[in-house]
């Protein structure tokens, strides 16, 4: 059977692990201890149908999904974090707290030097295939990164172009009157996600709730969950 490795806990590599761990065996590892924790993408989708695939109606109904007409807002990690118990569920291995030290070509396969989580503290794998998400995910804490060559026959998730943007969540109330350079959007909560390319320009008035820092795609229409659900799909069809 196939053994693919996924680096990285995006919705792109957790939807493609998902379709993939029906035929293949399948890992991942992240950085972080918590899959989809801190957040790191907009948490704005245009087809709500799209989740129907990957969630139950009962965690669809969790996300409290707010109509943005058009689109949706809803907090983009605790998606995350349920399709990554869904991707456990339907087979795959994920090892959290993890990094990857190396990733040599042997034999025609991969073999993937780790440390972190799990029974040992170092240990290897030996894969079919390697899908880098890393890119989609926040740095860890006191600079922990993975160490992977660029190895052309390492796929990335796509695109792979991006630019510096600062997301913030503030209360909707004070998100009425935003300057021509945010990218906003509400959830059902009473706050709404602000986004910035760069440095942003505007304060709302009770104070940023949360604050992060992200790489995101140039084009906008990549920057929705649409976006990487499909580039999801593409992966799990061409790793088949």
């Amino acid at each position: 059977m196939k053994h693919v490795l996924f680096i990285g806990g995006s919705i792109a590599s957790l939807v493609a692990a998902t379709h993939l761990s029906e035929h293949c065996k399948v890992s991942l590892i992240e950085l972080h201890a918590e899959v989809g924790m801190p957040s790191a993408q907009p948490g704005f989708i245009h087809e709500l149908s799209l989740l129907n695939a990957y969630l139950t109606e009962e965690q669809l109904k969790f996300l409290k999904p707010a109509n943005n007409e058009p689109g949706w807002g809803l907090r983009s990690e605790w998606l995350t974090k349920h399709l990554a118990m869904n991707a456990a569920h339907t087979g795959t291995t994920i090892h959290t707290k993890t990094r990857v030290t190396s990733v040599e070509v042997a034999n025609g396969q991969f073999v993937v030097e780790f440390q972190g989580g799990g029974r040992s503290s170092k240990d290897s794998i030996t894969v079919d295939r390697v899908i880098n998400s890393a890119h989609f995910v926040p740095p860890a804490p006191g600079g922990m990164q993975h160490t992977i060559d660029e190895h052309s026959m390492i796929e990335h998730v796509e695109p792979r172009v991006t630019t510096s943007w600062f997301g913030g969540t503030a209360l909707t109330s004070d998100c009425q009157f935003l300057p021509e350079t945010a990218w906003s959007f509400f959830r059902s909560e009473g706050l709404s996600e602000v986004w910035f390319e760069g440095t942003p320009d505007w304060q709302p008035d009770h104070g940023w709730i949360e604050q992060i820092h992200s790489n995101l795609p140039f084009s906008a229409k990549n920057r929705t969950i649409d976006a990487q659900i499909f580039e999801g799909m593409r992966l799990a069809e061409v790793s088949k």
